[in-house]
C-alpha cells in the first residue's frame, strides 16, 4: 500500500523510464522561471542554480515526490508572474509538502501497511502549512516574496506560530528514530535496508536545520538573504533527491558499495551543516577574531569534522552491510522470541495484540510459503530470515513489538522447534525459511 501510494520502485530501467515524463514537464516552468528572472522579476525564485537543482530532484525521484517537486515550481511561477499576495503565501508555505513527501517515500520503501507515523507527518505538516499561510506576512528584506531567515517573518499570533513549527520539527524526528532503532538492533540485510530507510526520513529534518541555519547565516553572519534562499532551495532538492535514493536502495537488496555511497553523502551533509552553522558564528563581525585566525579556526574545524564524517560513514556502513544475505546467522544469537535477550516466555503470554493485527495483510502467501504457517506468520518468518530484529519485523509490518513476539512464538509452535541449552529457535528458523527459498 505504501509503497504504491509513493510509487517507489527498485532502481532500475523502469525507474529511468520514468525520470523522462517528469523532466519534460519540470522543463516548463523551470523555463518560465528562467524567462521571468531575465526580466528582473523574481529575485532567487527564479535563480536558475535553484530552479534547475529542483527539477532534477523531480526527475530522479519517484511519482509522488516529483509531483510535489513540480508543483511547488508551478507555484513559483504563479507568485512570481502574477506578484499577488494569495499566490506568494501558497508557495511560502509549498516547501513543506516534498518535505513531508520525501520522508514519506523513505519509510514507505521498508513498510508493508498503513503507518501511523505517516498520518501523524501529514497532519502536523498541514498544520504547519496552515500557519505559514495565516500567521505569517512578509517584512523586510523579503517583502513580496517568500523567506526563509525566520527573523525576517512578521508573524501574528506568535505562541501559536512557534508551537505549530516546534511540533512539525519533532513530528519529522518520529520516522528517523523508529527506523535507526530498528536498524541498530537488526542485521544482516535487514539492518542495512532499515539504515538506508532511517537515513532517507533524516534528510527532511537536516533541511529544516538548514533552513534554521540560514537565519544564523543571515544575523550575524551577514549572508545575502537571497543567496541564502537559493541555497535552502537546493538543499530542499538534494534532501528530496537522497531521499528517493535511500527510497529505491532500500527497496531491494543492497549492494555495499551503494549503501556506502549514501551513508557517506548523507553523513558529509551533516558534517557541511554543522562547519557552516559554527563557521558563520566564528567569521561573524561580532565574534571579534581576526580574519586569519578565523579562516583558519573554519579550515580546521572543516578538516575535523567532514574527514570525521568521511571516515565514520565508512566504518558505519561496513557495519550495516557486515553480514551475507544468504548467512542464517545474522538472527540475533539468543533463542528469546522477544529478539531482547530475555528469558523466552511461557505458554500463557498474551496472545497478538487485536489492534496491531486491524493493518492491512501481508498479502498473499508466497508460492514457497512455509506450509502450516498463516501468511502473517510467513511474513515475519521472512523478515526474520534477513536479521530483522523484533523492532524491525514491527516498523516493517507496522503492527506492535509484542504483536511479533507472539507471532515468532507461535511459527516456533507450528515447526515443531524445541527449546534446548544447545539450539538457538530464531537460527533454526531462519534456516528453514532459507533452506526453501
Amino acid at each position: 500500500m505504501c509503497r504504491r501510494l509513493t510509487g517507489v520502485t527498485a532502481a532500475g530501467p523502469r525507474a529511468r523510464r520514468a525520470a523522462l515524463p517528469a523532466l519534460a514537464v519540470g522543463i516548463v516552468p523551470a523555463a518560465a522561471l528562467v524567462v521571468l528572472g531575465s526580466t528582473g522579476r523574481g529575485g532567487f525564485a527564479t535563480h536558475p542554480v535553484g530552479v534547475l537543482a529542483l527539477v532534477a530532484a523531480a526527475a530522479l525521484s519517484p511519482p509522488a515526490l516529483s509531483v510535489s517537486l513540480l508543483a511547488y515550481l508551478a507555484s513559483a511561477v504563479l507568485a512570481v508572474a502574477t506578484e499577488h499576495p494569495a499566490a506568494v503565501a501558497v508557495w511560502n508555505a509549498m516547501w513543506l509538502v516534498p518535505l513531508a513527501v520525501s520522508q514519506l517515500t523513505a519509510s514507505a520503501a521498508v513498510r508493508r501497511g498503513r503507518a501511523w507515523e505517516h498520518g501523524l507527518v501529514l497532519a502536523t505538516t498541514g498544520a504547519a502549512a496552515l500557519a505559514t499561510l495565516f500567521l505569517v506576512a512578509p517584512d523586510d528584506p523579503f517583502a513580496g516574496v517568500p523567506q526563509i531567515a525566520p527573523e525576517a517573518w512578521l508573524v501574528t499570533l506568535t505562541p501559536i506560530g512557534d508551537a505549530v513549527s516546534v511540533l512539525g520539527l519533532l513530528t519529522l524526528l518520529v520516522l528517523p528514530i523508529r527506523l535507526g532503532r530498528a536498524a541498530l538492533t537488526s542485521t544482516g540485510p535487514a539492518r542495512a535496508q532499515l539504515g538506508l530507510a532511517a537515513a532517507g526520513t533524516a534528510c527532511a529534518p537536516l533541511t529544516v536545520v538548514f533552513c534554521l541555519l540560514l537565519a544564523v547565516a543571515r544575523n550575524p553572519g551577514a549572508v545575502d538573504p537571497s543567496t541564502g534562499s537559493v541555497a535552502f532551495l537546493v538543499a530542499l532538492a538534494g534532501g528530496a533527491a537522497v531521499a528517493s535514493t535511500c527510497a529505491r536502495l532500500a527497496a531491494r537488496s543492497v549492494a555495499p558499495g551503494s549503501l556506502r555511497l549514501v551513508v557517506r553523502a548523507l553523513a558529509l551533509a551533516v558534517a557541511l551543516l554543522v562547519v557552516t552553522g559554527v563557521g558563520t558564528l566564528l567569521t561573524a563581525p561580532g565574534a571579534g577574531l581576526a580574519p586569519t585566525v578565523a579562516a583558519l579556526a573554519v579550515a580546521a574545524l572543516a578538516v575535523v569534522v567532514v574527514g570525521g564524517a568521511w571516515l565514520g560513514a565508512a566504518r558505519f556502513a561496513d557495519a550495516l552491510a557486515a553480514d551475507s544475505p544468504d548467512d542464517p546467522a545474522p538472527v540475533p544469537a539468543h533463542d528469546s522470541s522477544s529478539g531482547s535477550g530475555s528469558d523466552p516466555r511461557s505458554a500463557h503470554d498474551p496472545a497478538p495484540d487485536p489492534v496491531g493485527d486491524l493493518g492491512p495483510p501481508a498479502g498473499p502467501a508466497s508460492p514457497r510459503a512455509i506450509p502450516g504457517l498463516t501468511p502473517r506468520e510467513n511474513a515475519v518468518l521472512e523478515l526474520l530470515a534477513a536479521g530483522a530484529s523484533n523492532a524491525g519485523i514491527a516498523a516493517q509490518l507496522v503492527v506492535s513489538e509484542r504483536t511479533v513476539d507472539a507471532h515468532i512464538r507461535s511459527v516456533f509452535g507450528k515447526l515443531d522447534l524445541a527449546q534446548t541449552p544447545e539450539t538457538n529457535r530464531r537460527v533454526q528458523a531462519a534456516r528453514t525459511w532459507l533452506d526453501q527459498h
